[in-house]
C-alpha cells in the first residue's frame, strides 16, 4: 500500500495522459475530492451551467487536444442531465471519461436520487467501472484505452467515496495501447481489382481523416490520383477547401450527385456511416471503404473494406490509379456548382443565409476555427466556409444534436486561447445552451464570437412541413433579443438587421477583446429553395 489515495492517483494518471482541464457541475461528495486532487496536478476544473454542455465541452477538448475528455457529474439528476452530451460523444466518436458519484455500500436503505446509473449509461459507453479491482490504476488504464481505441467513445466510472479515498494499492505496469491492425491482403487485393480499372475515382473523406497522420495521407493520395475530394462535415479541413481538387461537402444530396454519378469508382477514406443520412446508398459504382475499425451496422456491401491504419492503407493504394481521368476544368465546374447551390434563395428582408456566411468569412482572422450547430443554417456554412486543416470546423454529425456550437466554441477557446473561434448557431440551438454564455465569461474566453441565424423558427423542420403540404403549425419561436441577452451575460451584443450592417459589426466583435454575439435577422424563406438545391 502507498500513502497516495486512489482519487489522487486517478488525477495524476489523467495529468500524465495530457488532461489539462475537465468540465461539469459538482455535487457534494466525490466531486469535491476530484476537484481538489486535480488541482494538485495542475488540472483546471471548469464549472458549467449544464451537464450536457459540460459533456460537449469535454468531447470537443478531446478532439482538439488528443487527450481524453473528462466529464464530472453528481449522482442522479446530474448524470441524467448529461445523457445528450454523452450520446454525442458516443456517436461523434470522441474519447470521454464520464465520472459520476455513486451510492456508498452502507447506503442500501437510500432511495433519494437513486436509479441504476450504469444501466442508463450502458447503451452509450464502451466500458464501465467502479475502480474496485485490486489494481484500480490498471483498471483506469484499460478504460482510457477503451475510450481511445477506434471507434473512440465514452466510458463510465462510478465513484464511491469510501473507495476513492482509500490508499492506492501497489500498481502494476501500465499496459501499452494495441497497435492498429495491418491492412488485410485479401481486402487490399479486392480494392486493387476495383481501382486498377478506374480512371475517374472520387474520394469521400470522413471523420477518421481528421486523425493524426490520416489527413496528410489523404492529401498525398488525392494528388497522386488527381481525384476530386468530397468531405463529410466532420472531416472538413482534413483536405484543404482551397485545394483545386476539393469540391465541397458530402451529404448524400443533390449538390454532389452529378460528380458521383460521373465517377467510375468511389473511395470512402475514413468515412463512418454515422454521418450518412438514413437512406440507402444511392451510387451503383464499386466503392472501397478504408476504415480504422469495423461497424456495428453494415451500411452497404462495399466492393472492398480495408480495416487498419488509414496512412498505411493509402500508401498501398497510391499507385493503383493513374492521374488524368478528371480534368481540372471538370473539377472546378463541380466545385462552382456546389457553391452556386449554397447561394440559392431570394431574400425579402434581413440577411440571406449565404451572405451571412460569406460576410463572416471575409472578416474572420486567418486560421479562425468555426463551430456549427445543427439546423438549416449548417448547409450554407459547411458548403461555403473554407477550412484548411483538420478540426477547423467542429460539428456534431453522428448525433447531430442541437445546442452544440456554443459549448464546442468555449472548449476551443480554452484549449487554444490565441485562436479565434466563431460559433454559427440558430436561435433554437442557442436557446438550448444559453446559460453557457455565463460559463464563457467566467472561464475567461476571448476571441469567441457567436453568430446567431435569428429567423424565429425551426426552419429545417418547417421546410419539411411545407414540402409535405402540412399547415404551418408549431415551428415558430417568436422574437428574441439575443443581443440584449448577451449584454446581460457580460458579452458584447450586436444586432444586425441588414447586409450593410454586417461588416462593421463583425469588425467590432472581433476587436472587442471579450466574447461577442451577433444577432442577425435572417429571412428564413430562403431556406425553402436552398435546402432542395443542396439536399434534393
Amino acid at each position: 500500500m502507498t500513502d497516495t489515495t486512489i482519487i489522487q492517483a486517478l488525477a495524476e494518471r489523467l495529468a500524465a495522459r495530457g488532461v489539462r482541464r475537465f468540465f461539469g457541475v459538482p455535487g457534494g461528495d466525490c466531486s469535491l475530492d476530484l476537484i481538489e486532487a486535480a488541482a494538485r496536478c495542475g488540472i483546471e476544473f471548469v464549472v458549467t451551467r449544464t451537464e450536457t454542455a459540460a459533456a460537449i465541452m469535454a468531447a470537443a477538448t478531446a478532439q482538439l487536444t488528443g487527450a481524453p475528455g473528462v466529464l464530472m457529474t453528481t449522482r442522479g439528476p446530474g448524470l441524467a442531465n448529461a445523457v445528450n452530451g454523452i450520446a454525442a460523444a458516443a456517436l461523434d466518436r470522441a474519447p470521454l471519461l464520464v465520472l459520476a458519484d455513486g451510492h456508498e455500500p452502507q447506503q442500501e436503505h437510500a432511495s433519494h436520487q437513486r436509479f441504476d446509473q450504469a444501466a442508463l449509461m450502458r447503451p452509450l459507453v464502451k466500458a464501465e467501472s467502479w475502480l474496485a479491482e485490486p489494481d484500480p490504476m490498471a483498471e483506469l488504464d484499460r478504460l482510457i484505452a477503451a475510450a481511445c481505441a477506434p471507434p473512440q467513445g465514452p466510458v463510465y466510472i462510478e465513484l464511491i467515496g469510501g473507495r476513492i479515498r482509500a490508499p492506492l494499492p501497489a500498481a502494476g505496469t501500465p499496459a501499452e495501447p494495441p497497435a492498429a491492425p495491418a491492412p488485410d491482403s485479401a481486402a487490399m487485393a479486392a480494392a486493387g481489382a476495383v481501382l486498377r480499372g478506374s480512371r475517374r475515382p472520387v474520394i469521400i473523406a470522413g471523420l477518421q481523416a481528421a486523425e493524426p497522420g490520416a489527413a496528410a495521407a489523404l492529401r498525398d493520395l488525392a494528388r497522386a490520383w488527381g481525384a476530386p475530394v468530397l468531405s463529410t462535415y466532420m472531416a472538413k479541413g482534413s483536405f484543404p477547401d482551397s485545394d483545386p481538387l476539393a469540391v465541397g461537402p458530402f451529404i448524400a444530396g443533390a449538390a454532389e450527385d452529378a460528380l458521383l454519378r460521373a465517377a467510375d469508382a468511389i473511395l470512402l477514406f475514413g468515412a463512418d456511416p454515422i454521418e450518412f443520412l438514413p437512406t440507402p446508398w444511392r451510387y451503383a459504382v464499386p466503392t472501397v471503404m478504408l476504415t480504422t475499425h469495423r461497424f456495428d451496422r453494415p451500411f452497404h456491401p462495399w466492393a472492398a473494406e480495408i480495416v487498419g491504419s488509414l496512412a498505411d492503407s493509402a500508401g498501398q493504394l497510391a499507385g493503383m490509379v493513374a492521374p488524368g481521368g478528371w480534368s481540372p476544368a471538370e473539377i472546378a465546374a463541380q466545385r462552382a456548382a456546389m457553391r452556386t447551390a449554397a447561394r440559392t434563395g431570394a431574400v425579402g428582408h434581413g440577411v440571406a443565409p449565404h451572405a451571412l456566411v460569406e460576410g463572416v468569412m471575409a472578416a474572420a482572422p486567418a486560421g479562425a476555427r468555426i463551430t456549427v450547430d445543427a439546423g438549416a443554417h449548417m448547409l450554407p456554412v459547411m458548403a461555403l466556409w473554407q477550412a484548411e486543416a483538420p478540426r477547423g470546423a467542429l460539428i456534431s454529425r453522428g448525433l447531430a444534436t442541437m445546442g452544440g456550437a456554443l459549448p464546442s466554441a468555449i472548449a476551443s477557446s480554452l484549449a487554444e486561447p490565441d485562436r479565434p473561434v466563431i460559433a454559427f448557431t440558430g436561435d433554437g440551438g442557442l436557446m438550448m445552451g444559453l446559460a453557457e454564455m455565463a460559463t464563457a465569461v467566467q472561464a475567461g474566453c476571448r476571441g469567441l464570437v457567436v453568430v446567431v441565424f435569428n429567423d424565429a423558427a425551426m426552419s429545417m423542420i418547417e421546410v419539411k412541413q411545407r414540402r409535405r403540404q402540412f399547415p404551418a403549425r408549431g415551428m415558430e419561436y417568436g422574437s428574441t433579443d439575443f443581443a440584449g441577452l448577451a449584454t446581460c451575460f457580460g458579452w458584447l451584443g450586436l444586432r444586425v438587421t441588414g447586409p450593410e450592417e454586417l461588416a462593421p459589426a463583425l469588425q467590432l466583435a472581433l476587436a472587442s477583446g471579450q466574447p461577442a454575439l451577433l444577432d442577425v435577422a435572417i429571412d428564413r424563406e430562403a431556406y425553402h429553395t436552398l435546402l432542395p438545391a443542396l439536399r434534393g
